[in-house]
């Protein structure tokens, strides 16, 4: 069994660095310091990097320890470094609309309605998915994936306080069993004889008890077992002692025919 590592964002606004006074990432060069002063955020608390490596750098240090607790940049960017540091980070919080960018060109130019016939027929056939696929690495494996699965799995460590629970527990309570099975038969230990002779009578009493416990609860799940069948009623019947094939004319009127038997009479003579 084995676990990845759950990105879970202890931050999911700008308002919670700002009320934390922790720092903050940009690019350098990029319009996001302006972005944040203009949010009325504390320029002191703003750092600028060059790289995605740079960001991978501060994050990992935090804002305690001379990095920053969060990186704001161009979504564009993000995904790039996303890209490379799949496992480590995510995206989140809102994201706030700017005015974007564009192409400027002389007024009157004839460049404009080519490029954005161009731009258009990209749009249309798809091609700029494949392309945000190609440089963002977007449904592709990440590569520190299996780095990162490794050292994530579950061992016998992972559970060594269940085990260390699980033994004492086991052995308290084989310890408890002991313990009274001594004090009930402390006669035999208190008896003469040797430790062999004694060890062999306890041997004898734990297997009886036994016996006698898985008998007991034999019978609990089979109630009806071992009923004396002489509790059955059987049919009545009526038994006559007379001498040499002597009877009344009373009784030698009564039938002795059974429902789904055949008619027969039965008695006994004594030969002479």
């Amino acid at each position: 069994m084995l676990t990845v590592q759950q990105l879970q964002p202890t931050i999911t606004d700008l308002q919670d660095i700002i009320r934390n006074g922790q720092f903050i990432g940009y690019q350098r060069g990029s319009f996001v310091a302006g972005l944040m002063e203009r949010a009325k955020f504390d320029p002191s608390k703003l750092r600028p990097y060059n790289t995605i490596d740079e960001y991978d750098d501060a994050l990992s240090r935090g804002s305690r320890y001379g990095g920053v607790a969060a990186i704001v940049d161009e979504i564009p960017y993000i995904k790039l470094f996303l890209a490379k540091y799949c496992t480590k980070y995510t995206m989140v919080g809102p994201t706030y609309k700017t005015s974007g960018f564009g192409f400027v060109f002389p007024k009157n130019s004839p460049l404009v309605p080519d490029v954005s016939r161009a731009i258009l027929n990209i749009t249309e056939e798809g091609k700029m998915a494949a392309i945000e696929r190609k440089w963002f690495n977007q449904n592709t494996d990440c590569p520190e994936q299996g780095k990162n699965t490794t050292s994530d799995s579950l061992t016998l460590d992972s559970f060594r306080g269940l085990f260390l629970i699980a033994g004492v527990s086991s052995g308290v309570a084989v310890l408890i069993f002991l313990f009274v099975f001594l004090y009930e038969h402390r006669d035999i230990l208190n008896s003469e004889g040797s430790v062999r002779q004694k060890v062999g009578s306890m041997i004898k009493e734990f297997d009886h008890k036994k016996d006698i416990s898985s008998h007991t609860e034999h019978k609990e799940r089979n109630p009806h077992e071992g009923i004396n069948m002489s509790t059955v009623q059987s049919p009545r019947t009526s038994i006559s002692n007379h001498g040499e094939g002597i009877f009344t004319e009373e009784e030698s009127s009564i039938s002795t025919t059974e429902p789904g038997t055949p008619d027969h009479g039965l008695f006994t003579h004594n030969r002479c």
